[in-house]
């Protein structure tokens, strides 16, 4: 029996079918793809008609993204979801690791295939993504911007200034230069002016986040931690603190305007986000559970008695259960679901 013959339970599920078909469209399209490979595809095919449909499914969505093709983010992503896939057909994988790896390729595709297909050139507006859709989004300066799930960014382009708000949510920002034109972002009280350069700008937890990919930026917005004055004395000007920041570096600032700089950090976490996966580094349980909620119907609603647990691990974006699974495991966190949508987490008694 093929190790990727389905259960009973799995064939009710149709987000594991598309998960399956996904895995089969990658590993047989794959360059390393032999004999033995095509001949378990073709009896997962002829095992259900419903498997069918799911791969017609997957094709089609792929092949959608055929009009921006030429678009660098598309070449990054097919190569990378295709590189995966050569790697996952050299491997010999018992049922539960090939269904963690296969559901991190459904996410690499899928960020793919929504992200890409609605790339697209804009110069005015207010752009939003909903609940686990992400968005590129090139502005007619050349500028890209990439939207996570359920995020807002307002553009404002004018003559004198690139202005754009993020109103929620995270984007990241591939900056062109335009000497004549500063790139400024800003995020509640905070703005960000780059310097030709890649960013990300997150809001979370009534917290501002800057991680810097490349280039320099100035941030702007911050408390002074001196004994600075609000009103300047006679003839003198108020001194407004700056951030410079260089590559590799981020800061957090909170709503009472204080800043933690943080002088390195992890590019690859910076970034994962884009391909599916999320990063906690002893990450607050209240902002670690706004990041999943982006992704996921199902709803994690954290008690202040547990808000200010420390996590940290890596999570599948869309996997709100499995991060449930294992607060309560590792933690005296107890998991409450009030509703088919809605888990509430608290303290255990």
């Amino acid at each position: 029996m093929s190790m990727f013959k389905h259960s009973a339970a799995a064939d009710s599920n149709s987000d594991d079918r598309l998960e399956q078909a996904t895995h089969w469209f990658l590993r047989v399209g794959s360059e390393s793809a032999g004999v033995e490979d095509l001949s378990e595809f073709k009896r997962w095919i002829e095992s259900d008609p419903k498997n069918e449909l799911a791969y017609k499914q997957v094709s089609a969505a792929w092949a959608g993204i055929g009009a921006h093709a030429a678009a660098p983010e598309i070449i990054v992503a097919r190569r990378n979801a295709l590189d995966d896939a050569r790697r996952a057909a050299n491997r010999r994988w018992s049922i539960r690791a090939w269904r963690v790896r296969s559901l991190a390729l459904a996410a690499s595709i899928c960020v793919a295939l929504i992200g890409t297909a609605l790339y697209f050139y804009l110069q005015q507006g207010v752009y939003s993504t909903g609940l686990g859709e992400q968005r590129a989004l090139r502005l007619d300066d050349g500028s890209l911007i990439t939207l996570d799930a359920k995020s807002t960014v307002r553009v404002a382009y004018s003559d004198d200034v690139r202005l754009l708000v993020l109103e929620r949510g995270r984007a990241r920002f591939d900056v062109a230069r335009d000497p004549a034109r500063p790139f400024r972002v800003q995020a509640g009280n905070q703005t960000v002016v780059a310097h030709g350069t890649q960013f990300n700008v997150e809001r979370v937890a009534n917290t501002v986040l800057v991680t810097l990919m490349e280039g320099r930026v100035s941030v702007t917005g911050i408390t002074p931690q001196t004994d600075t004055p609000a009103v300047p004395a006679p003839g003198k000007k108020l001194s407004i603190p700056v951030v410079e920041l260089s590559s590799g570096q981020g800061i957090q600032v909170r709503a009472n305007g204080s800043a933690t700089v943080v002088r390195k950090i992890d590019v690859q976490q910076a970034t994962a986000w884009q391909s599916g996966r999320l990063f906690f580094n002893n990450e607050s349980l209240a902002s670690a559970a706004e990041r999943v909620n982006r992704y996921s119907k199902l709803q994690v609603e954290v008690d202040p008695s547990v808000a200010d647990v420390g996590v940290s691990g890596t999570f599948t974006a869309g996997d709100a259960s499995a991060f449930v699974e294992a607060i309560s495991t590792y933690f005296p966190v107890r998991a409450e679901h009030v509703s088919a949508s809605v888990i509430y987490l608290t303290a255990q008694d």
